[in-house]
């Protein structure tokens, strides 16, 4: 029998989120806007959650570690999945590995 995923999840992929990482606390996104993303995470069992607009960070800093440079996202994932791909990667810099209690 195949994992269900928790009922959390599944309520917000109904409501328009992809998984982007299961592996990693179930990590999932929407788009907002061509540069706002909701990303939202499991820790710890609480939901990590971060609205990230790619205007206002710091592209080279949040893709630091993943990829050699902006141009290379731009490259691999075209115009249209480029600013979601930045985004993740700064939710992934700043999503905790435990939220504190």
């Amino acid at each position: 029998m195949e994992n269900q995923l928790p009922e959390h999840i599944e309520q917000d992929l109904v409501a328009g989120f992809t998984l982007t990482d299961p592996d990693d606390g179930f990590q999932r996104c929407k788009k907002i806007s061509q540069t706002k993303y909701l990303f939202r995470c499991d820790v710890n069992g609480e939901v990590f959650e971060e609205e990230i607009d790619t205007d206002t960070i710091d592209k080279i800093e949040a893709i630091d570690g993943y990829y050699d440079s902006i141009e290379e996202v731009f490259e691999i994932y075209g115009n249209y999945n480029a600013n979601m791909i930045i985004a993740e990667c700064h939710f992934e810099n700043i999503c905790p590995m435990e939220i504190p209690t």
